[in-house]
């Protein structure tokens, strides 16, 4: 039997929250991941995922051309990815500015997004606008947590 490409973006989606929860408790811990202290990892896995959501805030963008919108988003998709970037390259000693401009690029994606989904009511995949809602306010608690923590 074969899985749904509905069912693995679900799947994947959660999947993805896993290695923000591991750098959780390894925070509270106080263990290192890879040899790097765990509010590093996570913020090298939030700068990808949020990378690869300003890819998908691209593809969004070009599949609505005809949109006054998909030049907005073209520009903010890169300038997500280049923020994502330049949390990288902050120091690490300094991890809640990082970790605040990551949340805040996390909501951005997210709203830019949905605008593009709504202006051009786009309801395909289904659900897919509910599991980003909820994947969204997951990762951005977890943000959250690291910076209380």
């Amino acid at each position: 039997m074969k899985t749904s490409p509905d069912k693995i973006m679900v799947i994947l989606g959660y999947m993805g929250l896993l290695p923000f929860a591991l750098s959780i408790v390894c925070i509270w811990l106080d263990k290192t991941l890879f040899s790097l202290a765990p509010t590093t990892v996570f913020i090298a896995y939030s700068a990808v995922i949020l990378s690869f959501l300003s890819g998908v805030l691209w593809g969004n963008a070009i599949d609505h051309m005809k949109h006054s919108l998909s030049r907005n988003a073209l520009i903010l998709s890169l300038l997500f990815a280049l923020i994502a970037w330049g949390t990288l390259l902050h120091s690490p000693e300094v991890y809640v500015i990082s970790v605040l401009v990551l949340l805040f690029g996390f909501v951005a994606v997210w709203f830019s997004e949905m605008k593009i989904r709504e202006t051009e009511h786009e309801e395909n995949p289904k659900n897919y606008q509910q599991l980003r809602n909820r994947l969204t306010a997951c990762v951005g608690c977890m943000h959250l947590i690291v910076l209380v923590s």
